[in-house]
């Protein structure tokens, strides 16, 4: 895979892998109690329907009443024995009844039984025609959210639609649209999501008492995301990144302008995340930058950035680190520097094709003894290969060692590598490439022995 195409791999994954971070629990939990529901009925007086509610007998609020202080100590078992001998009496009305499954869901809800607080409230709404309309939306809101936590997302789904059905819209607040975004998220009905997050954030931002959250441009982020709407994504991550300045939205606006095509913004925008330290504990973006600085031709910042990472413990000397700081060397023509990282790369990985670059390079730089073992390297990593590839690559190197063993004047095993080559060589041009490294080798011979002589 070539340079930009591995640059080009990364953005995806990165976004992917931060973008599809879980959705976070809906703000506000159910109501729960007599004051409770009261308060918000209260909140609904004026827009509430007349209904009329059964009065409570004296004994019946006598019973309502040591339960509650049973409560209030945390003396639960007593409670429900309280609340069962009160539900047990035939004379009972349905106000009554619906007060006394009220304190029995708050005791459940004390008591962390979710399928049990689930019941006593929908016991209430049995009685709806007899407690408070805002009371009754109240506990329908709540049975919402209950069934949401218990990931029952279709239940869930019919209590909110019942309650949107009946409630005032004035008395809709950010919260409930939070949680119904949230709740049409999960049922990857991401469109419907959209919908209420926005809706939740246009009526915060009306309102001097409300704060707009990060977490409401996260969804918005996450539903984008999954639709595919790449542009919105882009949209909202510079939202995020104007109002919530975190690293995380600094590398995923980049990999989200590079699947958009827009590389230069996106290789801006990781390089101004690496140089306010952002970066600094993810090791696969670190890598990404100095892949980048290769990209735009800037091969020596590449190698500086990887020398630094490397130096302070931050990306691991894998073979294929050290194979990219070599690269960047290479490129950079800084060829002496470049032979320690590729030689590392090369011996984890046993690459035959690593070592024969090892090998050129050593050939140019005058190393002919180091040469000379790179290309014997060479030789035993395409060893068991029958491919064609693998047999030019041996009697390349086996050409090779000859030309450094000329160099070196250790003449015999010139000779002997270039016979080897000989009988590697298939086609006339190698042969005849063999037969002129041959006439250089007894030129030099025969220079040798004048010199001596």
């Amino acid at each position: 895979m070539s340079m930009i195409k591995t640059i080009k791999s990364l953005p995806m994954a990165v976004a992917a892998a931060a973008i599809l971070a879980a959705v976070p629990m809906p703000e506000g939990t159910p109501l729960f109690g007599e004051q409770a529901a009261f308060a918000q009925a209260e909140q609904q007086k004026s827009q509430a329907k007349t209904r009329k509610v059964p009065a409570m007998t004296l004994d019946a609020h006598k019973q309502i009443q040591k339960a509650q202080e049973a409560m209030d100590l945390k003396a639960y078992g007593e409670a429900k024995e309280i609340l069962a001998d009160l539900l047990e009496r035939k004379r009972l009305n349905d106000y009554e009844r619906a007060v006394a499954w009220q304190l029995r869901a708050m005791i459940a809800y004390e008591e962390d039984d979710t399928n049990e607080t689930i019941r006593a409230y929908e016991r209430i709404l049995s009685y709806a025609d007899s407690i408070p309309e805002a009371l009754e939306l109240s506990i329908i809101y709540g049975l919402a959210q209950l069934y949401y936590t218990e990931e029952r997302f279709d239940d869930a789904l019919r209590y909110v639609n019942m309650w949107e059905d009946r409630v005032d819209p004035t008395l809709v607040s950010v919260s409930h649209l939070s949680f119904i975004s949230n709740l049409h998220y999960v049922r990857n009905d991401f469109p419907k999501a959209l919908e209420y997050i926005y809706r939740a954030i246009d009526t915060a931002k009306s309102l001097d008492t409300v704060e707009v959250k990060e977490g409401w441009y996260g969804l918005a982020l996450s539903a984008h995301w999954e639709l595919g709407q790449f542009e919105k994504v882009r949209d909202v991550l510079e939202i995020l990144l104007i109002n919530w300045p975190k690293p995380r939205y600094w590398t995923q606006l980049a990999g989200i302008y590079q699947e958009l095509g827009q590389e230069q913004t996106s290789y801006s925008l990781t390089e101004a995340a690496y140089k306010q330290g952002f970066l600094d504990d993810n090791e696969q973006q670190l890598v990404n930058v100095a892949q980048i600085q290769l990209a735009r031709s800037a091969p020596i910042k590449c190698a500086w950035i990887l020398e630094k990472a490397f130096k302070e413990d931050r990306v691991e000397r894998t073979a294929q680190n050290e194979k990219t700081l070599g690269q960047c060397y290479m490129m950079a023509y800084e060829y002496e520097k470049a032979l320690a990282p590729l030689a590392k790369a090369a011996s984890g990985d046993k690459d035959g094709d690593l070592w024969f670059q090892i090998g050129q390079v050593q050939m140019q730089l005058g190393h002919y003894k180091d040469a000379i073992e790179s290309f014997d390297s060479v030789k035993t990593a395409f060893k068991n290969d029958k491919s064609d590839k693998a047999k030019e690559r041996i009697l390349s190197a086996t050409m090779q060692s000859g030309q450094a063993l000329t160099e070196l004047k250790r003449f015999k095993e010139a000779r002997d590598a270039f016979k080897s080559a000989k009988r590697l060589a298939t086609d006339r041009k190698d042969k005849r490439m063999v037969g002129q490294w041959e006439d250089y080798l007894r030129a030099e011979e025969e220079r040798e022995k004048m010199l001596k002589g």
